[in-house]
């Protein structure tokens, strides 16, 4: 017969293997995944802003300038698989990079899309917006490196001064 304590020392190197293999599984999934690449900076990317959990940076295809991403540094493949935490806390930087993204690029709105299919890592879209069916155009592919160069810089520099 197994002991008592033999048993919760066995369950607990179980759960400890289990958790293991989980982060080992997670690990391999961020080993492919352009965005985590990016958040560790082995990708390359025009960023524009990030606190200890989140980035914020240019999309390679912007549907119009100051087209903009953020992604939470650890991978989550779907919002809504997110803790209730981690989606309050992608809603609240969303909630603070638009006066800012908004007023530096002249937009009357700032377009939010969230969709998770191009990446398979939690992603979503800040699209300065001034007219409707802005939001509706495709990316464009044609952005010279200098055109993303100036924007970044652009909103970069307003995003230091009004998120302090």
């Amino acid at each position: 017969m197994i002991s008592r304590r033999t048993f919760v020392i066995a369950g607990a190197a179980g759960l400890a293997a289990a958790s293991e293999i989980a982060a080992q599984k997670a690990a391999v999934a961020r080993d492919d995944c352009v965005f985590c690449r990016i958040v560790a900076g082995t990708a390359p990317a025009h960023k524009l802003w990030e606190d200890k959990h989140f980035l914020a940076f240019l999309d390679h295809r912007p549907i119009m300038p100051g087209h903009l991403l953020i992604v939470p540094k650890d991978h989550h493949s779907y919002l809504f698989d997110m803790s209730r935490r981690d989606y309050d806390a992608i809603l609240d930087r969303l909630h603070r990079l638009e006066p800012p993204l908004r007023n530096v690029m002249q937009a009357k709105r700032i377009g939010v899309l969230i969709e998770g299919f191009g990446v398979d890592h939690v992603h979503v879209h800040m699209i300065p917006i001034t007219e409707k069916g802005q939001i509706n155009r495709p990316g464009r592919a044609d952005v010279t490196d200098e055109e993303f160069r100036a924007v970044a810089e652009k909103i970069r520099t307003r995003f230091k001064a009004d998120l302090r």
